[in-house]
């Protein structure tokens, strides 16, 4: 039995499919997380909604009056077998990945702000660049062709309870990212 058709009979209330991106086509502000959560995003049907993950990404969006302002994805569609997305899993998805990319590209100031490190592997592999060119680092700043792109540690639970991203971290972060998208 596939992992959908368990979950559908777990969660029968639940999306239990594929998340698509949410927000705005035009948001030049284009946030790239993981992957789903069991009980947020595979829950609701939309990125980063109904976990820790997401009120903490939605609180620092609204301080900043970005809200309206995004749209979100992430590299990952389906709700990863383990949590953390496998390579399988990350490749699977690179298709849809490489069509939102390219959508986002044509924006004026495309940017992008890419939560954690395997996002970032995904999307600078979906991009045709180098890793090694391109290495992920929290505040890190890239310039790829047509795409400013800004890394952060993911808003994730363990992350924030742990201490390795603060609340003010995560700010000062996205506030980097809209400043460059929306300036």
């Amino acid at each position: 039995m596939n992992q959908l058709k368990r979950l559908s009979e777990k969660h029968p209330d639940y999306w239990n499919k594929p998340v698509p991106a949410h927000g705005r086509d035009d948001a030049r502000l284009l946030i790239v997380g993981l992957a789903p959560g069991l009980h947020g995003a595979n829950k609701t049907g939309i990125p980063f909604v109904g976990d820790a993950s997401g009120n903490l990404l939605h609180d620092v969006l609204d301080a900043l009056n970005l809200t309206e302002r995004v749209r979100i994805t992430n590299a990952v569609k389906c709700l990863p077998v383990k949590n953390l997305p496998s390579a399988r899993e990350v490749n699977n998805c690179s298709r849809y990945l490489v069509d939102e990319l390219n959508a986002h590209r044509l924006l004026p100031q495309a940017t992008l702000l890419v939560l954690g490190g395997v996002a970032h592997k995904a999307v600078i592999k979906v991009l045709d660049a180098r890793q090694a060119d391109f290495p992920f680092s929290h505040g890190a700043v890239h310039q790829l062709s047509d795409l400013k792109i800004v890394d952060s540690y993911h808003c994730s639970r363990y992350n924030t309870q742990t201490g390795r991203l603060t609340r003010e971290m995560f700010l000062d972060t996205v506030r980097l990212a809209g400043n460059m998208a929306y300036q």
